[in-house]
C-alpha cells in the first residue's frame, strides 16, 4: 500500500516550524495557497511576528537579562499597537523640556534619548529625556577642557554617545600652544575619548588620543571649526576635515582616509554617514559608497549613484537614524530592546538647495538604504534612471523644511502653506508630516492616515527639469501647528523609536511621546 505524505498532513506545529524558516514575504505568500496554511498562519504567533518584524523592517534581539522574558504573543501585540499608535501621534502626551541658560544658545544634538549640549565657553552638559525606568541614563555637567590630553587647545567639536558610555571631544591647538604656526598652515588636531559618567579614559579604548596631524588634506585650511563633523557610530570615530575614520578600538591612527579626488570641504556643500558597520555613503553633487570594511586601508569605492542634479557644490545634509550602524549585539546589551531596524532596510534622507533659485526653496530626497546593499557591483558609475524612482520620494518645498528619521519614518516639521507669509519673511506656522515607508505600514494605519503608492513628479529647478519618484508610504499630517518666530531660519527636530522632539521660540524642548 502506498501512503501519500505531504506537507499539509503534518500537524500544525510542524507546519508552523517548518514555515518559520522562510523569510517574512514567502510566509505570508504560503498563508494564501489553502485554507490549512491560513489557519496555520493565524494560530501561530510566531509566524505572525516574524512576518511583522519583516514588514516593519526589524531584526529581533534577543535579551540578556533572565528577568525580561517577554512572550511571542506578547511582543507581537506590542509591535502592532506602536506601529499603529505612530498614526495618531497628534494624540499623544505633550511635555515640556527647559534648557538650561548658559545653554541656551549651545550646539545640542539629540541622541540615544539624551540632551547632548556645549557651549562656547567649553562647557558641556548631558542630561536624559523622559527615560523609561528600565533605561540606563546619563546626568553630569563638566569642562571639556578637562578631556584636552595637551595643553592650549580649543575644542571644535564634540560627540557624545550614550549607548556606549563615550564622548569624542576633537580639539586642535591655539595660539598659545608653542606648536602654533602665524599661518595655521600645520595646526595639530587631538580627538580624545573618555567615559560619559565620570571622564575617564573609555576603557574600550586603544589609547587616550586618536591623532590627526600630518595627516592629507590638512595643510592651509586654517583653524575654522565650521564643518568639522565629528562621528561615532558602533567602534568608529570619523572626521571630517579630509574625512579620516578610526577603529577607535584597536588603534590611535589610521589609514582609512579617503582619496583626495573625494576633496571633502569643511562647509555645508557635502555630509557623510554610516551604512551599516562596514559602508560610508558621502553626499555632494552625487551620492558615493564606500566599503570601509577593511580599516587598515583607504576606503574603496564600490558605486556611484547620480542625482539628477548637475551643479556642483549644493549645500546638502544627510539625515539618518542615529543608531545607523551599532550592532545588535550593542543594543542587547546596552538597551535591552526585543527588536531593532535593520540596516539594509531604512530610510535615510538628503536635503538641499536646489541650484538657479531665487527662492530659498528646499529639495528633500528620502531613499531607501536598499539600494546601497542591492547593486550590480560591475557598475560602478549607476545613472539616476537606472535607481532613483522605485527607491526615492522626492519633496519641494517653498522655504527650508527640518527633518527628523527614525529608522522607515521620516518626519518634515514645514512651513503651513495655509498661513499667509510677507514678503521677504521667514514662515511662523509649521506643522508635521509624518511617512511611514515600511511595508506593513498600510495594514497598521487602520483607517489613519493617507495611503501613496502613484508616482509623483517634482521640478526640482527653475529650468524645468523634473523627476519622478515612486518609493510608496502612508502619510500623517498633523492637526496641531506650531508657532515659530525665531530669526534662525528654521526651528530643529528630533525623532527616535518612542518619541518626537523639537525646539520652541523659548529654547525649548517639546516632546511628544508616542
Amino acid at each position: 500500500m502506498k501512503h501519500n505524505a505531504d506537507f499539509l498532513s503534518l500537524a500544525a506545529e510542524l507546519q508552523s516550524y517548518i514555515l518559520s524558516f522562510l523569510p517574512w514575504q514567502d510566509v505570508l505568500r504560503c498563508s494564501s495557497v489553502c485554507k490549512v496554511l491560513h489557519l496555520t498562519y493565524m494560530s501561530s504567533s510566531e509566524l505572525q511576528y516574524i512576518v511583522e518584524l519583516g514588514g516593519q523592517r526589524l531584526l529581533p534581539v534577543s535579551s540578556t537579562d533572565p528577568d525580561n522574558v517577554t512572550s511571542i504573543a506578547k511582543r507581537l501585540q506590542l509591535l502592532r499597537d506602536k506601529a499603529h499608535a505612530w498614526f495618531e501621534f497628534d494624540k499623544c502626551s505633550f511635555r515640556t523640556i527647559s534648557i538650561p541658560e548658559r545653554f541656551r544658545h549651545a550646539r545640542r544634538s539629540i541622541t540615544g534619548g539624551h540632551l547632548c549640549l556645549w557651549n562656547q565657553e567649553d562647557l558641556a552638559k548631558i542630561f536624559p529625556i523622559l527615560p523609561k525606568p528600565s533605561e540606563q541614563t546619563f546626568e553630569r555637567d563638566w569642562s571639556l577642557r578637562s578631556s584636552h590630553l595637551v595643553p592650549n587647545t580649543r575644542t571644535c567639536n564634540v560627540f557624545m554617545d550614550p549607548a556606549q558610555n563615550l564622548i569624542a571631544t576633537a580639539y586642535a591647538t591655539t595660539h598659545d600652544h608653542p606648536d602654533w604656526q602665524s599661518q595655521s598652515d600645520n595646526e595639530n588636531f587631538y580627538i580624545s575619548l573618555t567615559t560619559l559618567d565620570v571622564g575617564d579614559i573609555h576603557p574600550q579604548a586603544a589609547g587616550p588620543v586618536l591623532f590627526l596631524s600630518g595627516l592629507p588634506g590638512y595643510e592651509n585650511r586654517g583653524l575654522a571649526t565650521f564643518g568639522l563633523k565629528l562621528m561615532v557610530l558602533g567602534s568608529h570615530v570619523a572626521f571630517r576635515r579630509s574625512l579620516v575614520i578610526w577603529d577607535w578600538q584597536h588603534s590611535t591612527t589610521s589609514n582609512c582616509i579617503l582619496d583626495e579626488t573625494v576633496d571633502m570641504r569643511p562647509d555645508d556643500s557635502n555630509d557623510f554617514c554610516f551604512l551599516g558597520s562596514d559602508r560610508l555613503l558621502i553626499a555632494r553633487h552625487d551620492l558615493k559608497l564606500y566599503s570601509i570594511e577593511d580599516m587598515s586601508q583607504a576606503p574603496q569605492l564600490l558605486a556611484r549613484f547620480l542625482l539628477p542634479l548637475s551643479a556642483f557644490n549644493i549645500p546638502c545634509c544627510l539625515h539618518t537614524d542615529d543608531s545607523i550602524a551599532r550592532s545588535s549585539a550593542q543594543q542587547m546589551q546596552i538597551q535591552q530592546t526585543m527588536q531593532t531596524s535593520d540596516p539594509k532596510h531604512r530610510i535615510i534622507c538628503l536635503s538641499m538647495t536646489p541650484p538657479s533659485t531665487t527662492t530659498s526653496s528646499s529639495l528633500v530626497f528620502i531613499i531607501s538604504t536598499n539600494i546601497f546593499f542591492n547593486f550590480d557591483s560591475v557598475e560602478e558609475l549607476i545613472m539616476w534612471k537606472n535607481w532613483g524612482s522605485s527607491n526615492v520620494r522626492v519633496f519641494r518645498h517653498r522655504y527650508p523644511c527640518n527633518v527628523g528619521v527614525s529608522g522607515n519614518r521620516v518626519l518634515l516639521l514645514f512651513p503651513d502653506s495655509e498661513v499667509v507669509t510677507l514678503p521677504n519673511r521667514l514662515p511662523t506656522e509649521y506643522r508635521l508630516r509624518m511617512m511611514d515607508f515600511s511595508p506593513l505600514a498600510a495594514e497598521r494605519r487602520q483607517g489613519l492616515g493617507r495611503v501613496v503608492k502613484e508616482s509623483s513628479t517634482v521640478y526640482i529647478d527653475e529650468s524645468g527639469q523634473s523627476v519622478m519618484t515612486s518609493l510608496p508610504y502612508v502619510e500623517v499630517v498633523s492637526d496641531k501647528r506650531f508657532r515659530y518666530q525665531n530669526r534662525l531660519p528654521r526651528p530643529e527636530i528630533w525623532v527616535d523609536s518612542d518619541r518626537i522632539i523639537w525646539l520652541n521660540d523659548d529654547r525649548q524642548l517639546e516632546v511628544i511621546e508616542i
